[in-house]
C-alpha cells in the first residue's frame, strides 16, 4: 500500500510503494494495457503545437507505451521516445512499427547535441532519488538553444504544504533510500532553481490533475469531492467540475507542468 510522509531535511513529500524498476513499468503498462489517445495526450499535443512549429523534432524521455509519441507524430511533429523498460519499448514497437522508438537512459541519452526543438518530461524526474540533475543535464545538451523543455512531476503544492501544517501528512526524514521508495512530490522554488541551473530559463507553471490534492489530503471534502470527481454526471456537474479545477489547480494540483527555454548561450542567466 502506497503511503506518504512530507520529509523536512528534503522539504519533499516520499511516496513509499514498490521500487519503479524497468521490470515493475513493463508490469504496469501491460496491466494498463495498450490504449488509445487520452485527454492528456491531447494535452501535450496542444502545448506543443502552441509552442514549437508543425515539423518540429521533439523527444519523449520515459515514454513507455509510446502513445504520447504517436499522439505528437499524429499531430505532425517529428517524434522521439526513449524509455529504459526495455520489454515496453519492444511492445511499443510492435505497436507502432512506424515511430522511433528506442531503449536508453534519459541520463546518458543516444542523440547528438543540439538534435531536438523539444523535449517531453512526464512523470519522470521523481523517481530518482539521487536526483535528477543528470536528466537536466541532458535535455539541455540534446535540445538546441531556444528549444523547449516541458516537464511534469508530482507537486508540493501550496494545499500540500498547508496538509503538513494541519498534521494530515505525517513528517518522516530518511538517512537513506528507502528499498520501497517510489517518488518525491518536488517544490516549485527547487524545481525552478534546478532549471536555471542547467540553462532553462522557466517560462509558466501550471498545476495539474487538482482533484488528486483534494481527495487525498482535505479528509472534510472527501464525500463532496467524490461526488464532484467520482462520475462524469450531468452536464451541469462537469462544467461545476471544470471550474473547481480551473480555480484550484494552481495552488492544490497534484502535478505541475512547466514550460521552459533552453537558453541561447550556456550559462548566462536571464533576468
Amino acid at each position: 500500500m502506497r503511503t506518504r510522509y512530507y520529509s523536512p531535511q528534503l522539504d519533499r513529500i516520499v511516496y513509499l510503494d514498490e521500487r519503479p524498476t524497468p521490470e515493475f513499468w513493463d508490469a504496469r503498462w501491460n496491466a494498463e494495457g495498450w490504449t488509445g489517445i487520452s485527454r492528456q495526450d491531447e494535452m501535450i499535443t496542444e502545448v506543443t503545437a502552441l509552442h514549437l512549429p508543425a515539423g518540429a523534432r521533439v523527444l519523449e524521455g520515459g515514454c513507455g507505451r509510446g502513445n504520447k509519441v504517436k499522439a505528437l507524430y499524429d499531430s505532425g511533429f517529428a517524434a522521439t521516445g526513449v524509455d529504459f523498460a526495455a520489454e515496453s519499448v519492444r511492445q511499443a514497437r510492435r505497436v507502432y512499427p512506424h515511430l522511433d522508438i528506442r531503449e536508453g537512459d534519459v541520463r546518458h541519452l543516444p542523440f547528438p547535441s543540439g538534435h531536438f526543438d523539444g523535449y517531453w518530461s512526464l512523470g519522470v524526474i521523481e523517481h530518482f532519488w539521487t536526483g535528477y540533475d543528470a536528466i537536466l543535464a541532458e535535455a539541455s545538451r540534446v535540445l538546441k538553444p531556444g528549444g523547449m523543455l516541458f516537464l511534469t512531476a508530482p507537486w508540493l503544492s501550496p494545499c500540500r504544504r498547508f496538509a503538513v501544517r494541519r498534521g494530515v501528512l505525517p513528517t518522516r526524514d530518511f538517512d537513506a533510500e528507502p528499498g520501497d521508495f517510489y517518488q518525491f512530490a518536488l517544490g516549485r522554488q527547487e524545481v525552478r532553481a534546478a532549471l536555471k541551473r542547467h540553462g532553462f530559463d522557466p517560462l509558466h507553471w501550471r498545476g495539474l490533475a487538482p482533484e488528486v490534492c483534494l481527495l487525498e489530503d482535505f479528509l472534510a471534502i472527501r464525500k463532496p469531492a467524490h461526488w464532484l470527481f467520482g462520475s462524469r454526471g450531468s452536464p451541469a456537474k462537469r462544467i461545476l467540475r471544470r471550474m473547481i479545477v480551473a480555480l484550484t489547480r494552481d495552488v492544490c494540483g497534484h502535478a505541475f507542468l512547466t514550460i521552459s527555454r533552453r537558453r541561447l548561450l550556456r550559462g548566462v542567466e536571464s533576468h
